[in-house]
């Protein structure tokens, strides 16, 4: 493939990358431009090392124009490094509240920030420097010092839009909680899937400033290539039973917990069910679920390893998803993955205060009690063939959530940073 020369200026793309979320959705843009664009591109871990081994992460390896760095590889002294990774990157939110109370904590971060930023972006002269919906003030100083040497400064998805309502965490009472997305506006552009995303930008910066490009991470291109990468997931004593994965959100989110359990001893009722429950991966409450469960239900105990399984981390959620006949949600986006696939998603509505994205296009999703839930099961048991979507709903939610505007999304984005990182050299 020919280099890529439309500047004789050093130009770099920078991708900072912290978490599961991050990688889920910025990987297949970056996978896109790496194996369609010759320029040099930087991807900094700036959370957990262990990230690096990502399969998603190692796809990306193998490309020469790639280079990918942990972010204490930034740092000269082991114990600069220890302090700043273990207090600031792990507890950003936390950290953030301290250094807004204590300026001598906020001057020293601000000088860390700018060792950092000095060091990355070193013999750069022009380039794109891309984060994801994150408002950290790590994140608000890196694309200060980066817009000073004329790079464009870009915010790609973090996620989507699982819930279709404005409010979102447990302690949101008017829409004064987006007034967060106001610091959007230090970034050039914020990507975002969807329309329903739109909301939380759309009062906040200037139109030409928001792109809709569509999901990074559940259109065909990428599902195809990642599908390859995931493990195989099977359990003793699932065979010829009626498979099912619970889904569950983090405690962040307004869910009443004690009907979760109460949901969970209902599904085990039926004969020949085997039930996964898969945590959060954020969720630092997640064993106080299955000691209430046992608490409540200690007759549940049997059903562990019979014909139930608690997962806490460990195994990508696609690849349960793939062993699932069905699933069960309190709103995620990875349950998309099975609406592309075709398997049955049962939004458990009655069971949190939002209202789900899935349940807004597809009504045959949307569980609005025990009673429905408890049908629904008994048609999935009795009815081998049972028809679950409708097919047109299905095709409309796919078309105006995921490929928006069509199908070449990974094209699309790959188009647009070009645009911006040409925008750079301009300037």
């Amino acid at each position: 493939m020919k280099n890529d020369k439309t500047n004789t200026k050093p130009r770099k793309a920078f991708f900072f990358l912290r978490h599961n979320n991050d990688i889920d959705h910025i990987a297949p843009v970056i996978y896109k431009w790496l194996s369609t664009k010759k320029i040099p591109t930087e991807i900094i871990i700036c959370t957990d090392r262990s990230f690096l081994d990502d399969n998603r992460i190692k796809l990306l390896k193998q490309f020469d124009n790639a280079k990918i760095s942990y972010i204490n590889d930034f740092f000269k002294k082991k114990n600069l490094s220890y302090w700043f990774n273990r207090f600031y990157f792990n507890y950003n939110a936390q950290f953030d509240k301290l250094i807004k109370k204590h300026p001598y904590l906020r001057k020293k971060a601000d000088e860390i920030i700018r060792k950092i930023a000095e060091e990355i972006f070193k013999d750069t002269k022009k380039g794109i420097v891309v984060f994801d919906w994150t408002l950290t003030h790590f994140v608000q100083q890196m694309v200060q010092i980066a817009k000073k040497r004329k790079f464009t400064a870009i915010s790609l998805p973090h996620g989507d839009a699982p819930y279709f309502t404005k409010f979102y965490s447990k302690n949101e009472f008017d829409y004064s909680c987006l007034d967060q997305y106001a610091l959007s506006k230090i970034f050039d552009y914020v990507v975002i899937p969807n329309k329903v995303c739109l909301k939380r930008y759309e009062n906040y910066m200037e139109k030409d400033h928001i792109k809709i490009l569509g999901s990074p991470r559940y259109n065909d291109e990428w599902m195809e290539i990642v599908s390859k990468l995931m493990p195989h997931f099977s359990i003793k004593g699932s065979e010829n039973k009626l498979k099912i994965v619970f889904f569950l959100r983090n405690i962040g989110y307004p869910i009443f917990w004690e009907e979760v359990v109460r949901t969970i001893k209902l599904v085990l009722q039926f004969p020949d069910v085997y039930l996964v429950v898969k945590h959060h991966p954020r969720n630092t409450d997640a064993k106080k679920l299955t000691k209430k469960l046992l608490n409540l239900f200690p007759e549940i105990k049997r059903n562990l390893d019979v014909n139930l399984k608690f997962i806490y981390h460990g195994m990508d959620s696609s690849s349960l998803i793939k062993w699932a006949d069905i699933i069960f949600d309190l709103g995620t986006s990875i349950t998309w993955d099975a609406v592309k696939q075709g398997k049955p998603v049962l939004m458990l509505e009655y069971q949190y205060a939002n209202y789900s994205t899935l349940a807004h296009y597809m009504n045959a999703t949307e569980i609005k009690c025990k009673d429905q839930l408890y049908d629904t099961m008994q048609k999935f048991i009795t009815k081998k063939n049972y028809r679950f979507y409708d097919e047109k709903d299905r095709k409309r939610f796919i078309k105006e959530i995921i490929d928006v505007p069509d199908e070449n999304v990974l094209g699309r984005y790959v188009d647009f940073l070009e645009k911006c990182l040409n925008e750079s050299v301009k300037k």
